[in-house]
């Protein structure tokens, strides 16, 4: 089974959410992305409850897998 990495960061400010806030993300047995979801709740888990709001994009993150 593969892991892959992928590492999301914020390329501007909106909100909470400021230029250059990042997370790692693992996805297992599988070789897509990260969904939406996954990048808003890992901001969140990771940077304290609402950083990250319902309808921000992933156009607004770079991510980049490892």
């Amino acid at each position: 089974m593969s892991t892959h990495l992928y590492i999301a960061t914020a390329k501007k400010q909106y909100g909470k959410l400021a230029k250059g806030m990042f997370v790692e993300i693992t996805i297992r047995n599988a070789s897509r992305p990260p969904t939406q979801k996954e990048v808003l709740e890992a901001i969140n888990e990771k940077y304290g409850d609402k950083t990250a709001v319902n309808g921000l994009s992933l156009s607004n993150f770079d991510i980049a897998k490892q």
